[in-house]
This record gives structure tokens, C-alpha cells and sequence, in this order.
């Protein structure tokens, strides 16, 4: 079932890559003292869903199924 794919790609979203940092901490909130997910390596591409509240972090997307959020300033768009 795709169901996070499709919940993406019907709001504003947009690629971007890991750049600036090794291996990028996904966290379960927007706050850099939440539960980290995971990580993703420099040059990874994530899909960004832009119209989440957040001036510091991007929800996050990756191809593997990881979602959370992410520090802006480690992500290209």
C-alpha cells in the first residue's frame, strides 16, 4: 500500500538532497530534541512536503518509507 507516496503527492512537495552533513538525523517531530527515525546519507534525494509549519524543518520523504523531519539548512531544493 503506497498510502504515504500518495499523502506526498497531493500536497505541495518538491525534491530535494542531503548535502552539508554525512548522515542526516530524520526526526519524529520538528524539534532538534525529538525521537530521531533515522538518518540519510549526504546525496540521498527526499521528497519535501513544503506546506508544513516549520521556519527550521522540512518534512521529509525517502524512498526506503523513512518520514519525519529534517533541519532545512542540511537540505538542498
Amino acid at each position: 500500500m503506497e498510502s504515504k507516496e500518495m499523502t506526498a503527492t497531493r500536497k505541495e512537495s518538491v525534491i530535494g538532497l542531503v548535502s552539508n552533513c554525512a548522515n542526516l538525523r530524520v526526526r519524529k517531530e520538528p524539534d532538534d530534541k525529538a525521537e530521531v527515525l533515522g538518518t540519510i546519507p549526504v546525496d540521498t534525494e527526499v521528497m519535501i512536503e513544503e506546506d508544513e509549519p516549520s521556519s527550521e524543518f522540512y518534512k521529509v520523504f525517502t524512498a526506503s518509507g523513512l518520514e519525519g523531519f529534517c533541519m532545512k539548512q542540511f537540505i538542498t531544493v
